[in-house]
């Protein structure tokens, strides 16, 4: 069973006091710009469906180094990968072609051409060590490259140290795995990102479907995840291990964790792997599964009654058939009994009733004696399930002193009475959020955090190797997380209001911080970019609050930079003291003030 995590923030670093953000003037601003001579890549040839269009129309076509906080690359038209890159002495470097991929449009004659799963994809690069870099083409062919020095000074051509044919998608990530002895080989784990449909899934005979949703499913698109595991053989290279995830649904974070154990994901919807080269997937027997894995559920018991709720996926209210008698509850989803067992105590058979509602069924069930506190909702040896407590139990009265029946019982001029009926229709989440750790030795999730319908706002390479963080609304604040191994994520920054702050910003395309955790910065789809600072000290005088008059011994800035061009934002990276912004035509290097 998956570990229940809990993501607390740090009080610490939380900021009560947070009196806003000030605007301040853009003349400190250092701008440097050069042409995209060749353009940028275009978009690539493929069908359309909603996760493919979204992962094209939120593309970066700006790829850092974290090796080298002020370089960037972007790939051409052409195939060709530019470097360019910011130093005191030299400012801006002109551009230079370190590489050429092959992004040549390929004419498919196959039956399947309009299939979402035969799509092409933009061309991508990663960089997991300071002479190494790894470039998907996007059309199936994957590339280890010898980059020697990758410095702001540098100017050579990258070799290619060993290429292999894969599946068709963007590359999202790639890292180098020392080995845990002297007999253990170095591994590099390269992270593959694609887009496929419910039937070609089912058809491919490569891959094992073992999560029933995602056999019943009624989307018209998937994602897929291929997890590829490279060896170093001598001087090159050798594929070891190839692993496929499926799941529907926006995946908004997708990392290896640091051992690569398994794979961290921040989705709306359940994931689960379908293919295992080193551990081949068996698709359990139903009755197998039953007895060893039982059914999920939750309850909850009152004096009087208890509720029980199982999930029961896409099923419909004709498929399910609820049989409750003074011992034995006995639930059935078309032929498949999916809860069975004998009642603690006895129950009131005739008072019971039952509901459904997306995807999950609640039975309540009348006890035959009151006031009789059950302790499981079977008898032993049976079905288990998590027993959730009630408002008015025993463990929520000794927590009371903790809330109140009044509105604001202790009011603080200074902190205004959080309102929820300010909240705006931007500020609210569509969908739960899901974090999970998916094992590669077990296929199962291992930790699991359910975190309702939070907004994610952002992802942000902190680290030069391993998982990048990954940053939540927290009532009006972001606060972002940095995962440390398959269950443990760290508080490691706040952005005071930006929660608020980026749910305001509708037309925003881009959202990225500095690696030193100083600023923020969201990038419209045209025309303007926003910068925010975390709270600095006031230079040049002492400031006061207007209405109160209290003293601000720090200051959180605001900078609005206006584009010198309407072309739509393709890309943007945020470096400390280093903003950059790809258009079309252009890439703009601004030098922010630190201070």
């Amino acid at each position: 069973m998956a570990k229940v995590l809990s993501l607390k923030p740090d009080h610490k670093l939380m900021n009560p006091d947070f009196d806003g953000y000030k605007l301040c003037s853009d003349a400190d601003i250092t701008l440097y710009s050069k042409p995209v001579s060749e353009g940028l890549e275009s978009r690539p040839a493929g069908p359309t469906c909603y996760l493919g269009t979204r992962l094209e129309a939120l593309h970066n076509h700006l790829f850092p180094d974290p090796f080298h906080p002020g370089a960037v690359y972007y790939f051409t038209s052409r195939g060709h990968l530019i470097k360019a890159s910011y130093s005191e002495d030299l400012r801006l470097s002109a551009g230079e072609v370190v590489w050429q991929a092959d992004i040549s449009e390929e004419i498919n004659q196959d039956e399947n051409e309009g299939e979402v799963g035969q799509r092409q994809y933009h061309a991508s690069v990663c960089f997991p060590s300071p002479d190494v870099a790894v470039a998907s083409n996007g059309r199936g062919s994957l590339h280890l490259l010898q980059t020697g020095d990758r410095t702001p000074h540098s100017s050579h051509s990258w070799l290619v140290n060993f290429e292999m044919e894969t599946a068709r998608g963007l590359l999202h990530q790639a890292f180098l795995k020392a080995g845990t002895s002297e007999s253990d080989e170095m591994t590099m784990e390269c992270l593959l990102l694609s887009v496929t449909t419910p039937t070609l899934l089912r058809e491919n005979s490569d891959f094992v479907i073992t999560d029933e949703q995602l056999t019943n499913t009624k989307a018209t698109s998937l994602h897929l995840l291929h997890w590829l595991t490279l060896k170093q053989n001598g001087p090159s290279w050798e594929v070891g291990c190839t692993r496929v995830m499926a799941g529907e649904g926006v995946i908004q974070y997708c990392f290896l964790d640091s051992s690569a154990s398994g794979v961290i994901l921040l989705t709306h919807k359940n994931y689960s792997f379908v293919a295992d080269s080193e551990c081949p997937i068996v698709k359990p027997d139903k009755e197998e599964a039953k007895d060893v894995d039982g059914p999920k559920f939750m309850y909850m018991q009152t004096n009087e009654d208890v509720t029980v709720w199982v999930s029961v996926g896409e099923a419909l209210k004709g498929d399910i058939n609820v049989q409750v008698t003074t011992k034995e509850l006995s639930v059935k989803v078309k032929e498949d009994e999916v809860l069975q067992g004998h009642f603690f105590n006895a129950v009131q058979a005739d008072l019971t009733t039952w509901t459904l509602g997306d995807g999950r069924l609640e039975i309540v069930v009348a006890k035959s004696v009151e006031d009789e506190r059950w302790e499981s909702l079977f008898v032993a040896g049976e079905a288990m399930g998590e027993e959730v407590e009630e408002p008015g139990s025993e463990i929520a009265s000794r927590l009371a002193h903790l809330t109140s029946d009044k509105w604001n019982p202790d009011p603080t001029p200074d902190v205004p009475v959080y309102d929820p009926g300010q909240l705006e229709a931007c500020d609210q989440a569509g969908e739960e959020l899901t974090l999970m750790h998916l094992s590669a030795s077990t296929h199962t999730p291992t930790a699991m955090a359910h975190l309702g319908p939070t907004q994610h706002l952002f992802n942000a390479q902190i680290e030069r190797v391993g998982p990048s963080a990954f940053c939540l609304r927290h009532d009006v604040d972001a606060v972002l997380w940095q995962p440390e191994g398959d269950d443990k994520y760290t508080h490691t920054a706040t952005y005071d209001a930006f929660g608020y702050v980026r749910a305001s910003k509708t037309s925003a395309k881009f959202t990225c911080a500095s690696s030193d955790m100083s600023y923020v910065a969201v990038g419209d789809t045209r025309s303007h970019i926003y910068v925010f600072y975390q709270p600095g000290v006031v230079g040049g005088g002492e400031l006061r609050n207007r209405k109160s008059g209290r003293r601000l011994g720090k200051v959180a800035r605001q900078l609005v930079i206006s584009l010198r061009t309407h072309d739509p934002v393709m890309g943007l990276h945020a470096a400390p003291g280093l903003l950059y912004v790809l258009t079309e035509k252009t890439l703009y290097l601004y030098a922010l003030p630190t201070s």
